[in-house]
């Protein structure tokens, strides 16, 4: 899987729990940073101003936003079935970790529980990707849910007719396991406050057209019908960014260092949209050479991984 894809095993995505928009982020940011079909890489770092940029946030307060989603994470579970006649209780979180006096170099770390690990890493089978793309632009948890749902539905034969795909849920379901039990008992409320504004943030961001019924039992509206299809999207190529001219500073200046921010965060936004245009596309060696040197002000890690690949690149050419 590339790092635009959030894989989640289908165990997981038919679970219950309830997250705020942060904490959803938080797990779908960092879903993002692995590779699912591999072990548990353990602790993960996450770069408040990258988690900005994501999601296009203002990275002011940043660090804090993520210390709050890390710490009610950490006291939060997963309810999903055990067997036949049990459920189980599952953490999200084993660990996180956080500067108790940050600055512009500080960073968070998490790591998933042992027990949530056979969701997230090693699937094999039974699980659904969404593009990491769509999962920014949805930015209710509902709304996040609900679309993992419906592309869940469209790797079952029964739930296609043609070329669309059709799937019924509960609302007693849904709102369970959305965390919602107990909030918007009238079908009204729910559909105005909840499902509606979901759908039309679905249709509205993502690669799917979604049109519903509710369906009756008795006088008691009790599930709803989605009907969806895949959008054919007709996207273009995107276009290199123009990177700023470099300041007249000094090295090594805190002006320069702005400077050199400014365009990685233009080339990540490009290599991210070149690969969800295209998985194999790649940058130039002139860029990557660039990403490289502003990334070592402040993300060696990053840093590290442009020079593995300008490397492998340059002896193969050479090759």
């Amino acid at each position: 899987m590339d790092n635009l894809t959030v894989v989640h095993s289908n165990e997981l995505i038919e679970a219950s729990y309830n997250l705020s928009l942060d904490e959803v982020r938080l797990i779908s940011f960092v879903a993002s940073k692995i590779d699912s079909r591999k072990p548990n890489i353990g602790e993960i770092k996450i770069y408040p101003n990258q988690f900005a940029e994501a999601f296009g946030l203002d990275s002011h307060n940043m660090h804090r936003h993520l210390i709050h989603a890390i710490k009610s994470l950490a006291n939060k579970s997963v309810t999903m079935r055990y067997d036949e006649h049990n459920n189980m209780v599952l953490p999200w979180l084993s660990v996180g970790i956080y500067a108790r006096q940050p600055n512009e170099n500080s960073h968070v770390i998490v790591e998933f529980s042992q027990r949530i690990e056979p969701y997230l890493f090693e699937l094999k089978e039974r699980f659904t990707a969404i593009n990491f793309e769509y999962a920014v632009r949805l930015n209710t948890p509902f709304s996040f849910r609900l679309y993992q749902w419906l592309i869940k539905a469209k790797n079952l034969n029964k739930n296609k007719q043609g070329e669309a795909v059709v799937v019924e849920l509960e609302i007693d379901w849904m709102k369970t396991q959305a965390g919602l039990n107990g909030d918007y008992e009238r079908w009204g409320n729910f559909n105005d406050w909840v499902l509606k504004p979901a759908i039309e943030k679905i249709n509205r961001n993502t690669d799917i057209s979604v049109t519903w019924q509710p369906i009756r039992t008795g006088k008691k509206i009790t599930a709803v019908r989605f009907i969806y299809a895949l959008e054919k999207t007709t996207q273009s190529k995107p276009a290199r960014p123009r990177l700023h001219r470099r300041p007249k500073v000094k090295a090594g200046s805190h002006e320069e260092g702005v400077w050199m921010r400014k365009n990685l965060a233009l080339l990540l936004d490009y290599e991210a949209k070149l690969k969800a245009y295209d998985a194999e596309a790649k940058l130039n060696l002139p860029d990557l050479r660039k990403m490289a040197e502003y990334a070592a002000i402040a993300e060696p890690e990053l840093q590290q991984r442009l020079k593995k690949e300008i490397e492998e690149r340059t002896t193969k050419k050479a090759a």
